[in-house]
């Protein structure tokens, strides 16, 4: 059974990853405009984990006898210059997500809810290998010499998530 305030914490958390499938989309948009179709394939995909990591919250909410509201969220479109202003945009909300997961986890486990402490675990290590993937993109965009075509075809084929091993809250992280 899930206490007030986890409950509340949960359905934030619910609430930022709907909002981060928006910016994906959103990032995509970006990526299409300036000419870049594999960066836009790329934050599809991103949104569609984002949909899965959605999925996952609520399943671990109704697992704890919980409840949610999916409310209605408004994200701002910001249009961007630059493919490399559209990583770093994302890279910005990775570290955001980094962030509150940290926190929700702590304020778990303040609270004593350890189940709910380990459930954030697998957010955390997801956030972190996404870090370090979005740094080795930078990477790549500064080494380019503004030649991006191989790296578009390379953000081009980014797999869809298993969607398995995403929403189910107490698989193993792979």
């Amino acid at each position: 059974m899930l206490t007030k305030e986890i409950q509340k914490d949960l359905q934030e958390y619910l609430d930022e990853h709907a909002k981060m499938q928006f910016i994906c989309y959103n990032l995509s948009t970006n990526a299409e405009r300036l000419g870049y179709p594999g960066f836009a394939h790329y934050y599809q995909v991103q949104a569609q984990d984002e949909v899965l990591h959605q999925r996952r919250i609520m399943n671990f909410i109704m697992d704890r006898d919980g409840t949610f509201e999916m409310t209605k969220v408004e994200p701002v479109f910001k249009e961007l210059k630059s493919i490399k202003e559209v990583v770093e945009e994302y890279a910005h909300h990775r570290k955001y997500f980094a962030e509150i997961t940290n926190h929700f986890a702590a304020r778990s486990r303040e609270l004593g809810d350890l189940v709910t402490n380990k459930f954030y675990d697998w957010f955390i290590i997801d956030f972190y290998e996404e870090l370090a993937e979005v740094k080795d993109i930078l990477d790549w965009i500064n080494m380019s010499n503004g030649d991006y075509y191989k790296l578009d075809r390379k953000m081009g084929k980014r797999e869809e998530p298993d969607t398995k091993t995403v929403i189910d809250p107490f698989s193993p992280h792979n």
